[in-house]
This record gives structure tokens, sequence and C-alpha cells, in this order.
């Protein structure tokens, strides 16, 4: 349950990202980067509900990490300055969360 929490932070973050990205970058391949995101995090959380089973839960988890990952660098390169160190900090601490649930569910 504490992964859909997660994910459901990291969706609702998105859109206020958009809000905030620097200027000197291409706008436009930011705001469709940021929008691709958005999708791929509500993708994940679906992933995540439809496979948060035993069986299939690392695998999803493995997935959304790297989905965070992928985020991790758009948010690096589009977001303002004042708010990238923010945004990428929560996605490395986001990882690092599903990196230890990995870990304390033994996943192969």
């Amino acid at each position: 349950m504490r992964y859909l929490i997660l994910a459901s932070a990291l969706v609702a973050v998105s859109p206020a990202l958009a809000a905030t990205i620097a200027k000197p970058v291409d706008i436009s391949q930011c705001s469709r980067d940021l929008a691709s995101v958005d999708r791929s995090f509500a993708a994940a959380m679906i992933d995540l509900q439809r496979n948060g089973g035993p069986a299939n839960r690392c695998s999803a988890w493995r997935r959304h990490i790297d989905v965070m990952q992928k985020a991790s660098v758009v948010f690096s390169r589009c977001t303002a300055v004042d708010a990238r160190e923010d945004a990428v900090g929560q996605m490395k601490g986001s990882i690092a969360d599903f990196e230890a649930m990995i870990s304390q569910a033994q996943c192969p």
C-alpha cells in the first residue's frame, strides 16, 4: 500500500513541475516530456495496483523504479533551478524506498 501512496504522490507532483519549466531548454520538448512522465506514472500506478500480489510485485516495483529514474532525468533537464533539486530529490528518495522494499521482500 505504501508504494501506491508514493506513486499517487508522484503523479500529483508532475503538473506542478510542468509549471516550473526552465527557460534555457526547449519548452515544447519539455512540455511533451513532462506529459509523457505523467502518463508513465499513471501507467506505473495501474501496474502496481494490478501486480501488487506477492508473485508479481517485485517486477512491478522494478518497472516503477525505471519510470522514476527516467522521470528524474526529465526533471533535471526541464525544471527551474529552484525546483529542480526538490523534484530530483523526491525521485531519488522514492527510488530508495522502492529499492528497500525489494530488498526487504528478498526479490530475486
